[in-house]
């Protein structure tokens, strides 16, 4: 069973790499911003899993600050 409400018509995953930490940090803060400002967004999040793309960990409350 999907967990996808049914209000939903795609997701989306997107992924930046950048030369430093605080490149990317912008890149997510300003993505962030377009993104919600878009008619039907329904969420936004970030996954980690498990680690598994490196040991950096980017909260997105903390970026937007």
């Amino acid at each position: 069973d999907s967990q996808v409400p049914p209000e939903v018509n795609s997701i989306y995953e997107i992924v930046i790499n950048g030369l430093d930490l605080d490149s990317v940090k912008k890149a997510m803060r300003e993505g962030i911003k377009a993104a919600a400002e878009v008619p039907g967004v329904v969420k936004i999040s970030a996954g980690n899993y498990g680690g598994r793309f490196g040991p950096i960990k980017i909260f997105l409350h903390e970026i937007l600050k």
